[in-house]
């Protein structure tokens, strides 16, 4: 065991709720290792370059509504990672008028590769197996032993971290088991299309502009890319029916049925999948203990409300329910 890379507390997953949770357990003096399956750490907070243009292609802009959210975004602000973006009413809590829409200064990403300084953070890991020898936790990829820690924190979609722990042979008891596997997500296919001009769109962005069309946001508009660019997210209705489908063809229609709204012309367009864009279904737990001995957690968005406050409010609910078990 003294071989493997080890850390009190081994994190799945790299995004809010992840680096969120790694950064309070360092705060504690606890030592942690966040391993992804991603190329970068951010998971949905996602900005990718194709030629000279920047796209957000995951989360577009995120609110800040509870106390400790609004506290770490103020820091981030302070720190040059936060910016506003624009105002809108809210769509989920009438009467909340002109709230700030937020993004990562130069990009969403930015913002967890901000969490993740300082932090041992290992990318292109795909777990696909936990061992437990009663003192810690083996974590495997590719059946290879990667990690060995006294604790992990499962920062993955519900589905995904289902199938890890069926394999790893960890099924929670059926009080847990039942409601997460009644959890459904919303996917989305999004598309990255570069312009030979500015866009055009009202404010920067604009939504279901199109049948297919949920959602639409300038790049350039928003600070993102110099390079004219909109990142355009489908419908849940139409990414379910074609998530499977040949990319190239569900990324010319999306292009095609926006192309009459730009001002502007698509000289290129690139397409994405998220298969887990979404949760339908929350719960207000904030993280949730599967294992004690040693100790499981989950965490993530579903735990602490969608979005991207639910994930760090989760990673924080993560961090104390570990130093409650360690």
């Amino acid at each position: 065991m003294n071989e493997l890379p080890s850390a009190d507390v081994i994190v799945i997953g790299a995004g809010m709720a992840g680096l969120t949770a790694a950064r309070e357990l360092g705060r504690a003096g606890i030592t942690t290792l966040v391993l992804d399956k991603g190329r970068a750490p951010g998971g949905r907070m996602a900005t990718r370059t194709i030629g000279s243009a920047r796209f957000d292609h995951g989360a577009q802009h995120f609110s800040a509504r509870s106390e400790p959210f609004q506290a770490h975004v103020d820091e981030l602000r302070r720190e040059g990672i936060v910016g506003s973006w624009y105002t809108a009413d809210s769509r989920t809590r009438p009467g909340l008028l002109g709230e700030p829409r937020l993004v990562g200064v130069g990009g969403m990403r930015r913002i967890p590769e901000h969490l993740a300084v300082g932090l041992d953070v290992r990318t292109s890991t795909t777990i696909d197996r936990l061992h437990r020898d009663g003192v810690g936790i083996t974590v495997t990829a590719a059946g290879a032993r990667v990690a060995y820690g006294a604790a992990v924190i499962l920062t993955p979609p519900v589905p995904q971290v289902l199938d890890l722990l069926q394999t790893s042979d960890m099924v929670p008891a059926t009080d847990v088991l039942d409601p997460l596997s009644a959890v459904g997500y919303n996917s989305s296919l999004a598309v990255m299309a570069t312009l030979d001009a500015p866009s055009g769109l009202p404010e920067g962005h604009l939504a279901e502009p199109a049948p297919d069309v949920a959602w639409m946001a300038d790049n350039q508009h928003k600070g993102t890319s110099a390079q004219p660019s909109v990142t355009i997210h489908s419908t849940a209705g139409f990414a379910s029916a074609n998530l499977d489908a040949d990319p190239d063809r569900w990324t010319q229609h999306v292009a095609d049925q926006v192309a009459p709204i730009l001002e502007a012309r698509i000289i290129s367009a690139v397409g994405h999948r998220w298969r887990y864009a979404e949760p339908r279904t929350t719960f207000d737990s904030g993280a949730i203990t599967i294992g004690h001995a040693p100790p499981i957690v989950m965490a993530g968005e579903v735990f602490a409300g969608a979005k991207v406050e639910g994930a760090y409010l989760s990673g924080l609910a993560a961090a104390d329910s570990v130093l409650e078990l360690l």
